[in-house]
């Protein structure tokens, strides 16, 4: 992954041309900005010269000496991945020169020195070769397949330990209880003993016996009522319709 990233970065870096107005490229040595360049480059300036010579990269199209000196200056000041893009902008513009194969090996060397920069350096300036990186993915594709393999067992028995009951539950067998027999026929409620009413109105016909079948059920009490209204009637006979009766208990 970390190969394949780096290639792509590089590709990116390297597809995009130089941009300027254009001017002519025989004069590329002859240019102020290169001449300063290579001045500072004598006395030691490095960041100063590099300036240099992007300003004149950025004015003339086909900067070949330009792009190689930065070259060499970003890789001087440990930033090899500007250095990369700057060597191969080199050999597009020049691919058949004479400096071609020190150019490449630059390259190389470049790679070797932005692999070792990455976080946790994860490979070796030496183990970057095809080789190395097809038996590095076989590697991770084994433990990646046993990982899997261990997954799988794993969910297969949780799955049979959740469908198996820890305690076994033996279902509560029903008892029949026996229907006590319904009686065919209603049992009539007991008879409340007592008065119906507590006051009687006499009406038209009435006598004591009458109000007390009323009252009672049964003319027996007619005494009682003469008894209980004494302060109204002092005989059976005394009965006057509209009169209000008491009806003892």
């Amino acid at each position: 992954m970390v190969r394949v990233a780096f290639a792509s970065l590089l590709f990116l870096l390297v597809g995009c041309d130089d941009a300027g107005p254009g001017l002519p490229r025989s004069l590329e040595t002859e240019d102020q900005d290169f001449r300063q360049g290579q001045l500072f480059q004598k006395q030691g300036e490095s960041r100063k010269a590099l300036e240099c010579y992007l300003k004149v990269i950025d004015a003339r199209r086909g900067s070949a000496e330009s792009h190689l000196e930065a070259g060499r200056l970003c890789s001087e000041l440990n930033d090899p991945l500007p250095a990369i893009y700057h060597y191969h902008q080199y050999i597009r513009l020049k691919p058949t020169s004479e400096q071609r194969k020190i150019v490449e090996q630059m390259i190389r060397t470049a790679e070797k020195q932005y692999m070792q920069q990455l976080p946790g350096r994860p490979m070796e300036p030496d183990a970057v070769g095809s080789g190395d990186l097809q038996e590095q993915l076989r590697k991770l594709r084994t433990e990646n397949d046993k990982l899997k393999r261990e997954i799988t067992d794993l969910t297969r028995g949780q799955t049979r330990a959740a469908n198996t009951p820890a305690n076994p539950v033996t279902p509560p067998v029903a008892v029949a209880t026996p229907e006590r027999p319904v009686s065919a026929t209603p049992v009539a409620p007991a008879a409340t003993p007592g008065r119906a009413f507590a006051t009687y109105v006499v009406g038209k016909n009435d006598n004591l016996s009458s109000i007390s079948r009323k009252a009672y059920g049964t003319s027996a009490r007619a005494n009682d009522i003469l008894r209980a209204n004494s302060n109204q009637i002092s005989s059976p006979n005394a009965l006057k319709i509209g009169m209000t009766l008491v009806i003892p208990e």
